[in-house]
């Protein structure tokens, strides 16, 4: 019995030194290019999630100043005209030129985001 026990005590930790000897020799060479994949990846993607939300703040802010403007030279015509304006004009106008406007800038969004991720990820 005791040489069962003696065998025992020496046959796993030289099994088990050994196994962590070939594991380790296994995994090491593919860690390196492992983790340059993932971080080529999240390069990638992080950089076209900043070019998108750049575009995104980019048309806000263009809508915004529009805004400002087209609001302040409402507010400096006389009235009779805006109302007089506002009979020749049929009543959803607006939204018309609010969906051609936003079908327009999605196009354009879509184009230059598909130029700009072309661009970055070719380098």
């Amino acid at each position: 019995m005791n040489w069962i026990i003696g065998f025992l005590k020496k046959l796993f930790p030289n099994f088990f030194k050994g196994l962590t000897k070939w594991v380790v020799g296994f995994i090491t060479p593919l860690i390196a290019p492992f983790f340059l994949m993932v971080s080529n990846f999240f390069r990638k993607v992080g950089l076209f999630f900043l070019i998108v939300a750049a575009l995104f703040l980019a048309i806000k802010v263009f809508a915004e100043a529009i805004d400002a403007t087209v609001g302040r030279l409402v507010e400096e015509t006389l009235p009779e005209w805006v109302l007089i304006g506002r009979m020749l004009l049929p009543s959803n106008l607006s939204m018309c030129i609010s969906l051609l406007i936003f079908a327009r800038l999605k196009s354009l969004i879509f184009m230059w985001v598909h130029r700009l991720t072309e661009k970055f990820i070719h380098t």
